[in-house]
C-alpha cells in the first residue's frame, strides 16, 4: 500500500446556501423587520458611543410607507458606511465587523432577509463629511429564481450574488447628513407589516428599543430602577411616516388599562416587582394585577427578554422556563406582563432572535429567572387563582341543592313553571361559576368540575322540554347563548392549558369570529 498523496480541495457552495440564509431564515417572514431596525440601531450607537459624531438624544430611525402602497424604507442617522467600504460589506455574507457584545446585529446574514418578500431590496449609504453616496440593489426576484428547487443546484452563490447584485456610487455633497437607508419594493407576498401602518406600529412597539408611553402607571418607577440596574435601558427615536401624513412616534405598548379574559371591564396594574439576578447578568420587572386570567391582548401579555433592550422572540422564552417547573405553568406567562433585561456580554442570541445560543451562560441565567421571577409569579397566580375561584366542594353542594329542586320538579312533572324557570335560571349562574373555576383548575380537579358543568346542562335541558302548556313564554335563545358560553368556556379552558401559541390564538380567533365568544 502506497502512501497517500494531497489532492486539492475546491469547495463549492450552491445556491442553496443563499437561501437557507434568506427564504429560509425566519419562520415568521416579519422578524426580517426587526432585522433592519437593530441595524440601524447599532449605527446610532456606533455614531453616539465610538465615533462622537451623534448626541445620544438624536438618534432617529425613519419606517417610511412608500405613496404607492408598495414599498417601505427603513433609514437611520447613524454612522453610515464609507465609500471605500460599503459594497465589499454589504455583498459580504456571514462576516461583519460587527462586536456580538455590544452590537444587536453581528452575524453579516440578516441583510438579506428582504430577499423572501420584495422583488428589489436596495441598501443607500452615506458616512459623514464624504462626497460619495454608495447604492447596492439586490435583485431579489431574480435571485428567488435561481434558488428554486429547479435551479439552486446550477450556481454557485458566488456566481448568484454575481448575477444578481449591482453596486454604484454617485457625487453628494460632503455636507449631507451620514446615514443609512433599506428600500425594499414591489413587495411578493410580504409580511402584513408591511402593507399596514398600523401593523407595523404594534410591531415595532413590542420589538425595538423604544422608551415607555406616559400612561404607564410604573414607566417612571422603571426607569429610575434602571438607573442603578446591572443592565442599563437603552433607547432611540422611531417613527412611522405616511405621505400627507405627521410622523408618529413609536412606544412601548404598555399603557393604563389592560383586557384580560372573562372580565367585564378592563382591569388597571395593582403592583409592580423589580428582580435583579444575584450574578448581575440581568434584571427584571413585573406587573400584577389583582385578578386572575390572561390578557388577551397579544401585543402587552406575557414577560418578555430583551438584549440591548431588543426583544428576542416573543413570549415563548419565559413559557418555557414556567414549564420547566411544571408543565401546566406555561399558562401563567399570559398573567402577566413584564420585561427581562439581560446583558448582552454574558448571552449569544441566534441567527433568527428567536432565542439563545445554549450554552452555559444562557443555562445559568435560565436558571436564575426559573428560581425567582417565574417561581414567584407562579405563586401569585396560584394564591389569586385560589382565591377568585370557588372550591370544587362548595360547587358541589350547589349542584347537589339545585338537583334535590330538580327532582322535586321531576315529580310533580314541571306543572310549577314559575319554579321550573327559576330553577333553569340558577343551573344557568352555576354554570358559569362552574366553567370559570375550570379555567383555572389543576388537573386533578378539572374532569370533576367539567362533569358538574355536564349534569347541570343535562338537568335544565330536560327541565325546559318538559314545561307544561300555558307556562310563560321562555327565552330559549337567552338560555341557549348561555349555555353555550359554559361549553366553549370550558374547552377554551382545555385549549389554554395543552396548546402552544400561535395554535392557541388561531383558536381564540376562530372562536370570537364564528361564536363571538368571550362576550363583550
Amino acid at each position: 500500500m502506497t502512501g497517500f498523496r494531497d489532492v486539492q480541495v475546491d469547495p463549492y457552495f450552491g445556491g442553496f446556501v443563499l437561501e437557507t440564509l434568506t427564504i429560509g431564515m425566519y419562520e415568521e417572514t416579519r422578524n426580517a423587520i426587526r432585522e433592519y431596525v437593530q441595524n440601524g440601531f447599532d449605527s446610532i450607537q456606533r455614531a453616539v458611543t465610538k465615533l462622537h459624531q451623534l448626541d445620544p438624544n438624536e438618534g432617529l430611525i425613519r419606517i417610511i410607507f412608500d405613496i404607492d402602497g408598495d414599498g417601505v424604507r427603513i433609514r437611520d442617522n447613524g454612522a453610515g458606511l464609507s465609500a471605500q467600504i460599503a459594497v465589499r460589506t454589504l455583498t459580504s455574507i456571514g462576516a461583519s465587523a460587527k462586536d456580538f457584545s455590544t452590537d444587536a446585529g453581528f452575524r453579516g446574514i440578516g441583510r438579506l432577509a428582504g430577499v423572501a418578500f420584495c422583488d428589489t431590496l436596495t441598501f443607500t449609504t452615506k458616512a459623514i463629511s464624504e462626497p460619495i453616496l454608495t447604492e447596492v440593489i439586490f435583485d431579489a426576484k431574480k435571485m428567488r429564481e435561481m434558488m428554486s428547487p429547479e435551479h439552486g443546484s446550477k450556481y454557485s452563490a458566488l456566481q448568484l450574488l454575481k448575477d444578481c447584485v449591482v453596486g454604484r456610487q454617485s457625487d453628494i455633497s460632503p455636507d449631507e447628513p451620514p446615514f443609512f437607508e433599506v428600500s425594499m419594493r414591489s413587495f411578493a407576498e410580504p409580511p402584513t407589516e408591511l402593507t399596514s401602518p398600523e401593523q407595523m406600529e404594534l410591531f415595532i412597539a413590542q420589538i425595538s428599543p423604544v422608551g415607555y408611553r406616559e400612561d404607564f402607571a410604573f414607566a417612571s418607577a422603571i426607569q429610575k430602577y434602571a438607573q442603578t440596574a446591572p443592565v442599563p435601558i437603552d433607547t432611540v427615536k422611531i417613527v412611522i411616516e405616511e405621505t400627507n401624513e405627521e410622523p408618529k412616534p413609536i412606544l412601548k405598548p404598555y399603557g393604563a388599562k389592560y383586557e384580560i379574559q372573562d372580565a367585564e371591564a378592563k382591569v388597571t396594574l395593582s403592583d409592580i416587582k423589580f428582580y435583579t439576578s444575584p450574578t448581575a447578568q440581568w434584571w427584571a420587572w413585573v406587573a400584577k394585577k389583582d385578578a386572575p386570567g390572561s390578557y388577551t391582548e397579544e401585543e402587552v401579555r406575557g414577560i418578555r427578554v430583551r438584549t440591548k433592550n431588543l426583544q428576542i422572540d416573543g413570549t415563548a422564552l419565559v413559557r418555557e422556563i414556567f414549564q420547566r417547573q411544571n408543565k401546566s405553568n406555561g399558562r401563567y406567562q399570559d398573567w402577566f406582563i413584564g420585561e427581562i433585561f439581560v446583558d448582552p456580554k454574558r448571552v449569544v442570541p441566534n441567527a433568527r432572535r428567536d432565542g439563545f445560543e445554549d450554552n452555559k451562560a444562557w443555562r445559568a441565567i435560565r436558571n436564575e429567572i426559573g428560581g425567582t421571577v417565574c417561581k414567584d409569579a407562579g405563586t401569585w397566580a396560584q394564591e389569586v387563582s385560589n382565591q377568585g375561584q370557588l372550591t370544587l366542594e362548595k360547587l358541589t353542594q350547589k349542584t347537589e341543592r339545585i338537583a334535590d329542586e330538580f327532582e322535586t320538579l321531576r315529580r310533580s312533572e314541571f306543572k310549577d313553571g314559575d319554579r321550573t324557570i327559576g330553577v333553569s335560571a340558577a343551573m344557568t349562574k352555576l354554570q358559569t361559576e362552574v366553567g370559570r373555576a375550570a379555567r383555572n383548575a389543576n388537573a386533578a380537579t378539572l374532569s370533576s368540575l367539567q362533569a358538574l358543568g355536564s349534569k347541570l346542562l343535562d338537568m335544565k335541558a330536560e327541565a325546559m322540554g318538559k314545561l307544561a302548556p300555558g307556562t310563560p313564554k321562555i327565552d330559549s335563545d337567552r338560555i341557549e347563548n348561555e349555555a353555550r358560553d359554559v361549553l366553549l368556556g370550558e374547552l377554551m379552558a382545555q385549549f389554554e392549558q395543552h396548546l402552544e401559541l400561535p395554535c392557541l390564538a388561531s383558536v381564540r380567533t376562530v372562536v370570537k369570529r364564528e361564536f363571538g365568544w368571550p362576550r363583550s
